[in-house]
């Protein structure tokens, strides 16, 4: 329960809450064991021709004649002298056994006047204070009693919601500041462990195991307090009646504690596996979605309700499992309950029945037990027991949430390998130029082919550089170490001698501009994801920027409400070019002194993308420019140098025109006819898919 249990640090701020909480749970508490008292004078009216007045005028004339009993006076003076009498013998064993003898039998008239004296104190005290309000007709008497019991199942209600009001305002507030507190460990996090998680994976944890987790603080925060303390206010009554018949209740306590010790275990078990079988429902329905194209054109949607299907049932035999778990416990535990119950019901008949007062040679009660007593005792215990059986459904539910809390903090406690640095140097205007210094990568540590192999590349500051080469040759990758996405295995990244993996992370990040081919907008307007790459930017610079990446004009004409039209869900409302192009003003707006271009025209059509190399000229001015691309006719016509990479290595650095004259790779990359055994490499197995750049 240790993950479990961190959760109340979140809940600690709203103490006050669950402090109120607590006690509008112990008003309830209390209530509900003054509504069973009224079985007791409900019965004695209903068994006797006397009213409450004459009952307890009875009761106390009883114990004051029991109390007062010559006999017993008598014996009690005899067997004090006896001890007298024993206490001055001579010293040894004899006197000993004499006087523990004696003594025994002093103590036991001692007890049977301290009973009577006690319930007389007690009868004038409910005579004085409570007989003495109500009316002498008896049938008057019952309803002011069924009236008393109404109002206090109402009040009672009042702070039963109380009660739930509170601790589902504390549960939401903890959920709150937990989701967020994660979100935020998240985002923090680097680009390789987030895209280990996967997005359905980490969905399901924020969304799915998160209100798991609630429902056991409210659960932890609700039942676990309000049901023991009714089970404590029965169990004091209880005890107050007879507290050995109480105890004889209480015998199956170990076999409850045994049997929700493993079902717990069990349950946390199952549970889990629930939650990582709902990880996967939505990975599988975040991949038919996002791949609905692919799914209609090659008509395969027989295929994937088969395998939606199948993980349906997967995640509705684990979730049946907690289902039967849950199940035998509720019933297994109401049997305890009620063998506990039979037990003490069982020996109080007996001592009804037979006017005893022991059992195997143990005093049960001081006096012989009456009928009334033995029911309002059965309906105390009876009612211990309701908030025992609920506490095992309680207690069940409570590991399907530190089973969701262990899936939460996993999350919560990964730390990040790119440190943010916050005390480090930061990253000014790049004046000087970027190195690229005996760099190797790989995605899969100790691969025998990693992604990048000893790279060695220095940039001077202001000049543009296109990589070039084969598809998985390792070009995005490079150049995704140069804003610390990931850190290199070996070797370093140098911005004006600085390593970046020393440099504030911050202000390394804010110099960078980025544009990939897969655009990253949000369902947002087209305003706020062009003024998303600058803080605080005006209407007119971010128009200054649409015009600069050509965005301005199909913006103002195409769109309905022109900078304020919502693009949607993963932009879907605009086409892939408008995309490239609003991505494209907004790494322009950020005004970055490096700026990564990853096939950022692959979409355009040949004028746009004419026009925008027009503007780019213009833009690069003063800039260190990447450019990745596949069109080489943007690499002769805006970059000052061209990089040639194959199997994660440089082959060739050098103008277009000369790379033209040495390099066969790079010739055949810009004249594909010329292709023939020597095709450029596939992407490599050692690659995971999802981190191969479409260079």
């Amino acid at each position: 329960m240790r993950n479990f249990l961190r959760t109340l640090k979140y809940a600690w701020p709203y103490r006050g809450r669950l402090a109120a909480s607590f006690g509008c749970a112990l008003v309830v508490a209390v209530l509900w064991s003054v509504n069973l008292s009224a079985i007791y004078p409900v019965l004695k009216i209903l068994s006797t021709d006397k009213n409450l007045q004459q009952w307890v005028d009875d009761e106390i004339d009883t114990c004051v004649k029991e109390r007062n009993r010559p006999d017993r006076q008598a014996k009690l003076d005899g067997l004090r002298a006896e001890l007298r009498a024993a206490e001055q013998l001579p010293e040894g064993a004899d006197r000993e056994t004499a006087i523990r003898k004696v003594g025994h039998e002093v103590a036991k008239v001692e007890e049977t006047l301290l009973y009577h004296a006690t319930w007389e104190y007690r009868y004038r005290l409910l005579r004085d204070r409570v007989i003495t309000l109500l009316p002498e007709d008896r049938f008057a008497t019952f309803m002011v009693i069924m009236g008393g019991v109404v109002c206090c199942v109402g009040v009672k209600g009042v702070f039963e919601f109380a009660h739930e009001s509170l601790v589902g305002s504390v549960m939401n507030r903890t959920l709150f500041d937990i989701r967020n507190r994660c979100f935020r460990r998240l985002i923090h996090q680097d680009i390789r462990q987030i895209t280990a998680a996967g997005t359905p994976d980490l969905m399901a944890r924020f969304t799915n195991d998160t209100e798991q987790l609630g429902l056991g603080l409210k659960i932890l925060f609700g039942r676990m307090v309000a049901e023991p303390l009714k089970a404590v206010a029965c169990l004091a009554v209880a005890c107050s009646i007879s507290w050995q018949l109480t105890v004889v209740f209480c015998v199956v306590v170990p076999l409850v504690m045994i049997t929700l010790m493993r079902v717990s275990r069990a349950m946390r078990r199952a549970a889990r596996k629930v939650l990582e079988r709902m990880s996967v429902l939505y990975k599988l329905l975040r991949e038919v979605l996002d791949g609905a194209r692919a799914v209609k054109a090659f008509t395969r949607e027989p295929h994937e309700r088969r395998r939606f299907r199948k993980a349906t049932e997967d995640y509705n035999r684990k979730a049946m499992r907690v289902v039967y778990i849950d199940a035998f416990a509720n019933p297994l535990i109401e049997l305890l309950g009620v063998l506990a119950v039979g037990l003490a019901l069982a020996a109080g008949t007996y001592l009804v029945v037979t006017k005893h007062t022991h059992i195997f040679g143990m005093r049960m009660t001081s006096q012989p037990l009456e009928f009334a007593t033995l029911l309002q005792l059965y309906a105390f215990l009876a009612a211990i027991a309701d908030p025992v059986r609920k506490l095992a459904s309680v207690y069940t539910k409570l590991q399907s949430g530190e089973a969701a809390a262990n899936r939460v903090f996993e999350v919560f406690d990964r730390v990040p390998s790119v440190g943010a640095n916050p005390a480090g140097p930061r990253v000014g205007r790049v004046k000087k130029g970027i190195e690229f210094r005996h760099v190797c990568f790989s995605y899969n540590p100790g691969s025998d082919t990693p992604t990048l192999d000893l790279v060695d590349l220095t940039v001077k500051a202001g000049e543009t550089v296109a990589l070039v080469g084969p598809n998985g040759c390792g070009k995005t990758t490079l150049l995704g170490l140069l804003p610390r996405f990931y850190d290199p295995d070996h070797g370093a990244v140098f911005i004006d001698g600085v390593n970046v993996r020393q440099a504030h992370l911050r202000s390394l990040r804010r110099r960078i501009g980025l544009v990939t081919q897969d655009t990253q907008l949000f369902d947002d307007t087209v305003f706020a994801n062009i003024a998303y790459g600058k803080k605080g930017a005006t209407e007119a610079e971010v128009v200054a920027a649409a015009k600069k990446a050509h965005a301005h004009d199909f913006i103002e004409k195409e769109l309905p409400a022109g900078y304020k039209t919502m693009i949607g869900d993963l932009a879907g409302k605009i086409s892939g070019g408008q995309r490239q192009r609003i991505a494209l003003a907004r790494a322009i707006l950020r005004d970055p002194d490096v700026l990564i271009l990853d096939e950022f025209t692959s979409q355009i059509d040949p004028t746009s993308e004419a026009e925008i190399h027009a503007a780019l000229k213009d833009f690069v001015k003063g800039r260190t420019v990447f450019m990745i691309t596949h069109r080489l006719h943007a690499a002769a016509e805006l970059a000052d140098r061209v990089v040639v990479m194959d199997a994660g290595k440089i082959v060739a650095v050098g103008p277009h025109a000369e790379l033209l004259a040495t390099c066969p790779l790079y010739r055949r990359l810009c004249d594909p006819g010329q292709r023939g055994e020597d095709e450029p490499p596939s992407p490599k197995p050692s690659e995971p898919p999802a981190k191969r750049e479409a260079a």
